[in-house]
């Protein structure tokens, strides 16, 4: 298996990325299941010629605060910026590009984010 660094962006055309990586590797796409499919193409196609074989593909996503935001507008900032115990109208600023956080900052929303994915993940529904 091989694991990349995939840079994210996201703009009125849709999604775009580049393989940290692979500079030279770079993918576009409609939605972000699409850009990760169009992405692991593009690597696929980079070593079309070489002797590596390229088998099972996986990404670390890469996005600052404001992609972040972008792409995962369905997240409440309100609810989020309670949970990190941090001021609303602070992460919505950052997360609209009109502040820009410290690393410390940065670390305390991303580890909250990846605490509720944690919990999300471990979510099993049931029927009523």
């Amino acid at each position: 298996m091989s694991k990349y660094k995939l840079i994210i962006e996201k703009n009125r055309d849709g999604y775009w990325s580049q393989v940290k990586e692979l500079p030279d590797v770079f993918s576009s796409g409609n939605s972000m299941p699409e850009l990760i499919a169009n992405s692991k193409e593009a690597i696929k196609l980079f070593f079309e010629d070489s002797s590596e074989k390229v088998e099972r593909i996986q990404f670390e996503l890469l996005m600052d605060i404001q992609e972040f935001f972008q792409i995962n507008e369905f997240i409440n900032i309100t609810s989020l910026a309670k949970r990190i115990g941090m001021n609303s109208s602070l992460l919505r600023q950052y997360s609209k590009g009109i502040k820009f956080p410290s690393i410390e900052q940065v670390s305390r929303i991303e580890k909250e984010i990846k605490q509720i994915g944690k919990e999300l993940s471990s979510t099993e529904l049931q029927p009523v």
